[in-house]
């Protein structure tokens, strides 16, 4: 690591292929968007108005006419406002930079299901990026590949990008996209010191196991006069605790109790295992103590994770939480007032003391159809410029997937960014990125087996069995070919 906690170029190198060759042991209140300023001829034209009184000459700047540029459609998968400030901060950078190409922007709702519909009808946008189930996009064609692209590439160096997206984004020998706009460590316990304190425990002694951490949840949590929840320790299905294991993500639980769910190069699962059906009764003993039908109520009035303020981490009534690099930037915004620290998160007692992480991020693609893909490509790259992840950072503090830029980011703006970053090279495993062909349908399943265990419907160890069969019987359903 280097001087003051930036992260360099050996150190970030060599983490990297280290997560590329499978190492396992040593996968947003809005800022203003950057005001770019660009200097550039304006044509003009005289018109002369004439009237029986007088003559008057108007000098009126003339526009590119719509027509004389390509227009694109870029669709992204990003909600909150900084986070949608950064993209709209981009899109406006591009459309000024460039006379020749049109970028119109836009949020779906879904993305999966709006970008596989639009793309099965013939009329996809012409890039995408951002929360999308990228390998089930991979495996079922609806994705351009973009090997050839990238070999031509005046803009991208490959040895300039982290090489474990590279990995993340191939799927049967083809690279199908490169993560942007949002690329970086996954995984940390982010805590907020007052209520920390408020509970007499020690913000200096974070929990290394599930057994403190639920002490400490015990401690901190506080119900009002009618039994409801006041203040939660910790929801271990909020945030990164409760994603679905996809492309731009490791599985968490996987990574805390020590196994992976997805054998890549036998195409299969998992899922009933000893560890997992641990996980699953850990989960439970936190929801026993506060109640699933407490945390119900609670979710309904402050929802699960956003940068929002009101949102219950945000808001200081929840005290701890799993995010990742993110949260620091985003907190600056939404919660400028309090006090948090970041560390590891915890591991199964078994590997008590284990510091694991994940680099990922959101492949930008082409799907397939697009209208305009030479076009498209231009975004993407433009998306790899210091210019846009420049944008991007100092609107809600994401990193972009360039070597030569992250290791000159600061960390100073961002309380607790010096901890993601350090934690890539300090990190005992680094853990890659599934590329599970029914990710969609496994989270799914996945969810419904937490809440199945936790409501007292299914035992850990039935509902990791269950697990299993529905997961191997969809992916033969599916895709038979590919299924092992």
């Amino acid at each position: 690591m280097g001087e003051r906690g930036k992260l360099t170029r050996r150190d970030f190198m060599r983490l990297s292929a280290a997560a590329a060759a499978g190492a396992v042991v040593a996968g947003c209140a809005p800022a203003a968007p950057e005001v770019v300023e660009v200097e550039k001829e304006v044509p003009v034209e005289k018109v002369v108005v004439q009237t029986v009184e007088v003559e008057k000459e108007v000098v009126v700047e003339k526009p590119a006419k719509p027509a004389e540029r390509v227009i694109i459609e870029w669709w992204w998968g990003w909600g909150g406002m900084t986070g949608m400030n950064a993209m709209k901060g981009v899109t406006d950078a591009f459309n000024m930079e460039r006379q020749d190409i049109y970028v119109h922007s836009l949020v779906p709702s879904n993305m999966d299901e709006k970008l596989l519909t639009a793309v099965a009808g013939g009329t996809p946008p012409d890039i995408a990026v951002g929360n999308i189930a990228y390998s089930e996009f991979c495996a079922r064609g609806a994705l351009t590949p973009l090997d050839d692209y990238f070999a031509a590439s005046k803009v991208i160096q490959k040895e300039d990008i982290i090489p474990s997206l590279w990995r993340d984004g191939t799927w049967q020998g083809k690279i199908y996209g490169l993560a942007a706009c949002e690329v970086g460590p996954r995984i940390g316990l982010c805590y907020n010191v007052d209520l920390v304190k408020d509970a007499g425990l020690d913000p200096e002694n974070p929990p290394l196991t599930w057994d403190e951490m639920y002490d400490w949840h015990e401690k901190i949590t506080t119900f009002d006069e009618a039994g409801n929840i006041e203040i939660l320790g910790f929801d271990p299905l909020d945030a990164m605790g409760g994603r679905r294991p996809t492309s731009d993500v490791s599985y968490f639980w996987g990574d805390s109790f020590g196994f992976e769910f997805w054998d890549q190069e036998n195409m299969t699962y998992n899922w009933d295992n000893d560890l997992f059906a641990a996980s699953l009764a850990t989960i439970k003993k936190f929801y026993d103590f506060v109640g699933v039908e407490k945390i119900e109520g609670y979710r309904s009035s402050y929802g699960t994770w956003t940068q929002s303020p009101t949102a219950s981490f945000p808001a200081g009534v929840q005290a701890l939480i799993l995010n990742g690099y993110w949260t620091p930037g985003e907190l600056i915004h939404s919660a400028p007032e309090r006090h948090f620290a970041f560390t590891w998160p915890p591991n199964s007692s078994e590997r008590r003391g284990i510091k694991f992480q994940n680099v990922g991020g959101h492949p930008a693609t082409i799907p397939k159809g697009s209208k305009h893909p030479d076009a498209a490509f231009e975004l993407l790259e433009f998306l790899t410029t210091d210019k846009s992840m420049n944008i991007i950072l100092e609107t809600t503090g994401w990193l972009g997937p360039v070597i030569s830029f992250v290791e000159k980011v600061d960390p100073t703006p961002y309380p607790g960014l010096d901890f993601f970053l350090r934690s890539v090279v300090e990190a005992d495993e680094l853990k890659p990125c599934p590329l599970d062909p029914i990710c969609g349908f496994v989270g799914q399943q996945l969810r419904i087996a937490w809440d199945a265990v936790n409501y007292g419907d299914k035992t850990p160890e039935q509902a990791a069995k269950d697990l299993q069969q529905l997961c191997t019987d969809e992916l033969r359903k599916q895709f038979p070919d590919l299924a092992g």
